[in-house]
């Protein structure tokens, strides 16, 4: 129990309209504070402070209280939990008795256990006789100057931080406990980080709570973070939040990068309101961190696949709070610090101020990352888009992700969503497969640990030493090296490239294969309009192929020459170009068809490229002033193209109507 009396110390130490400012701004009006509310939104203010009374309400949403209950829905605390909050803001030592021992005391240990090590640390690197780790920070352009400011420093290892906590009169268990020591055989206690430069982690009020370090050579692992204990969280703390923290509130915008390094240099840049993640990818917890304090979050991600998957995991957020999530990705795969380094910061905050949103970004990479103009690559890009957004399947705006994946893979959103349901089916199915193997594992881990002769390590020793997203490599059995999933109650694993297509994009399948018809049995008719095809986008790139095959023979080829040639390139070209009618149903001659049959086919390109022009006017916010007015003239050139081809084929009979 916390006594009445600590409550009050508490109290009295935590001024309501300071704790509110950190977050909010507020205006004086008279004898009282008034801003817009933290806990819904608004525009107008309705959520007003009473100095005298230190009390606050929210004539909108009704919420209302003293800093403490403030602070419960702010930080989603308990009542106790925001009694120590507000304690170790003000400075305060409090006794909590609950349990029948006493709290508080030994989180204040842990802090002067953190403290003291970075101190240590920091002292081996400015004056230490190993001069490594100085050479190491000024090749990276990080001086003396730029070591004290950030209390960067250096892990000799070898027992010298235990004997230096020791003489300052911290137990072993406290060292532990920090996890700045570890126990070795036969119950030798050792220093944790070893020949490593270290990076001193801060809480919200810049006290040391964790360290991370870096190997200066090729040793492995190259970070070494602190492990979970009782200060440290990598999923919720954020590297620099200390430093940060004014210039993100003085901003409203909150940048995160996925190193130490980067934040450094980006401070060092002048752009302070960079917060780096910890060794994992951006969690729910991280952004509920910083949307209390910013309205817009632009990850800033590595140029390189590994960032581009960091944005995939990030579109899990993108709903979870009010925040503007955005994304830069830097060029020719630098890291902040080498773009900095190359470019300079003007160049990085140009890039910051033309941050993509998030879901943008992740569908334009989907798009370059499948071949959107066949039919498999347009199948496998869909079954990529609908788990991307298998997290967000519950949004009100589900609706509009469909119509966003139908522009980018010029489908009917009818046909995005059947799909959907589908993936969405399959990913439950795989996550239920992968919570029985890991209860099944649990379970086997437990039975072998109550054998004594055969002792089991886990690859982590509870869940929350794992990274927020491990999964276990058994996860993926039966999946195989490519991560296949086999179908699930007779549902194919993947939509027939078939069943993507749209009506146009059918007809005009039909099309090229009644060219081909008309292109094998008379090749020698069909070359006056050899270059009419360079302005068709083929359906089936089989097509195309064959046509070229066929093209590139000399003139008076017979037509079984031709079709030796077609079967050359392309071992399908029988059943492909067999398929045609025309020759047999149609009364105008041959050179009034393939007139008729290229005119109607490169209509069909123009009105696809059509669509996907306006689709990006549309979807793309990234565009720039000078790209958007080229999309709009070379839509208007196919608009004024589209007009001309419907009169050429206007009044013709269509020979490959469907019936």
């Amino acid at each position: 129990m916390i006594s009445d009396e600590d409550k009050d110390r508490v109290r009295a130490a935590t001024d309501l309209v300071e704790l509110v400012q950190e977050t909010v701004q507020l205006k004086q009006r008279g004898q009282e504070f008034w801003g817009c509310c933290p806990f819904h939104g608004e525009k107008t203010p309705s959520f007003h402070i009473i100095p005298a009374t230190q009390v606050w309400h929210c004539f909108g949403c009704g919420e209302g209280g003293d800093c403490f209950t403030y602070v419960m829905k702010r930080e989603n605390l308990s009542f106790p939990e925001a009694i120590h909050y507000l304690a170790d803001r003000a400075g305060i030592e409090i006794q909590d008795t609950r349990g029948g021992f006493e709290r508080g005391t030994k989180r204040t240990r842990l802090i002067e256990v953190c403290e003291a090590s970075a101190e240590f640390f920091h002292t081996q690197l400015m004056r230490g006789r190993n001069g490594d780790p100085r050479d190491y920070f000024a090749s990276r352009g990080m001086g003396s100057e730029v070591c004290r400011r950030y209390k960067l420093g250096y892990a000799p290892g070898r027992g010298s931080l235990v004997a230096y906590l020791g003489q300052k009169g911290f137990t072993p268990q406290e060292m532990i406990d920090a996890n700045v020591a570890v126990r070795r055989d036969r119950g030798a206690l050792a220093d944790r980080f070893f020949d490593r430069v270290m990076f001193p982690i801060m809480d919200e009020r810049g006290r040391c709570i964790g360290f991370g370090g870096r190997v200066m050579g090729d040793g492995q692992p190259k970070y070494l973070n602190t492990a979970e204990t009782a200060l440290f969280h990598k999923k919720r703390n954020l590297y620099g939040f200390n430093w940060a923290k004014e210039h993100i509130v003085a901003q409203g915008q909150a940048i995160v990068v996925e190193g130490y390094t980067d934040a450094i240099a980006c401070y060092e840049a002048g752009i302070g309101n960079v917060v780096a993640t910890l060794g994992t990818a951006l969690t729910e917890h991280h952004v509920k961190t910083l949307t209390r304090f910013a309205k817009r979050i632009i990850y800033l991600f590595d140029g390189d696949a590994a960032g581009q998957k960091a944005a995939e995991r990030a579109l899990g957020f993108i709903e979870q709070s009010s925040a503007d999530l955005r994304c830069v990705v830097l060029p020719d795969g630098m890291d902040p610090m080498e773009f900095i380094t190359a470019r300079g910061g003007d160049a990085l905050r140009a890039l910051l101020e033309n941050a993509e949103p998030l879901m943008d970004f992740v569908f334009r990479k989907l798009g370059e990352r499948c071949d959107t103009s066949t039919p498999g690559g347009r199948a496998a890009a869909l079954d990529d888009a609908c788990r991307l957004i298998y997290p967000l399947r519950s949004s009100f705006l589900i609706d509009t992700y469909f119509m966003q994946i139908a522009d980018l893979l010029g489908l009917d959103a009818d046909a995005v969503r059947t799909a959907s349901r589908r993936v969405f089916k399959q990913v439950q199915e795989e996550e239920a497969a992968q919570l029985r193997r890991e209860q099944q594992r649990s379970h086997a881990r437990g039975a072998k640990r109550s054998e004594p002769d055969e002792p089991v390590v886990p690859p982590y020793d509870d869940v929350e030493a794992a990274p927020y997203d491990y999964v276990p490599l058994d996860a993926y059995e039966d999946g195989g090296a490519s991560g296949a999933v086999s179908p699930i109650d007779g549902v194919a694993a993947q939509a027939s490239p078939d069943e993507l297509l749209t009506n146009a994009e059918r007809r005009a399948l039909a099309g090229e294969r009644e060219l081909l018809t008309l292109l094998t049995s008379s090749p020698d008719v069909f070359r006056p309009f050899a270059e009419r095809i360079t302005a068709i986008d083929w359906v089936d790139p089989r097509h195309e192929t064959i046509a070229w095959a066929v093209l590139a023979t000399p003139e008076g080829t017979s037509p079984s020459d031709a079709m030796m040639a077609a079967r050359a390139v392309c071992p399908e070209a029988a059943e492909l170009v067999s398929s045609g009618t025309i020759l047999s149903t149609s009364t105008h001659s041959v050179e009034a068809n393939i007139g008729f049959l290229i005119d109607t086919l490169e209509l069909y390109t123009v009105r696809r490229r059509l669509r996907s022009i306006q689709a990006r006017l549309r979807q793309d916010r990234s565009l720039s002033h000078d790209e958007r007015r080229e999309l709009t003239i070379q839509a208007t050139r196919d608009a004024a193209r589209q007009r001309e081809l419907q009169n050429a084929v206007e009044g013709i009979a269509d020979p490959f109507r469907e019936a």
